[in-house]
């Protein structure tokens, strides 16, 4: 499993999920508990200008038009 920082939460890579911090949000339970087991996450996008939405934005816009390119 892979996640992304984000500035409201976390990106999980395998599926471009979006997991808020809540703690009533099983996800970012489990993201929780992945980290306390050693798991490492990944740095949000770019500097400082490109952190939180913008750079989630931008990872989700590719990995979705990346798979829309692959459709017959």
């Amino acid at each position: 499993m892979a996640y992304q920082l984000s500035a409201c939460g976390v990106l999980r890579l395998s599926d471009c999920a979006f997991i808020p911090q809540d703690s009533n949000n099983r996800d970012w339970l489990e993201f929780q508990q992945w980290q306390l087991s050693g798991g490492q996450v990944l740095p949000a996008d770019g500097g400082l200008a490109e952190t939180g939405a913008t750079g989630t934005l931008k990872t989700l816009a590719n990995k979705w038009l990346a798979t829309i390119n692959r459709q017959p």
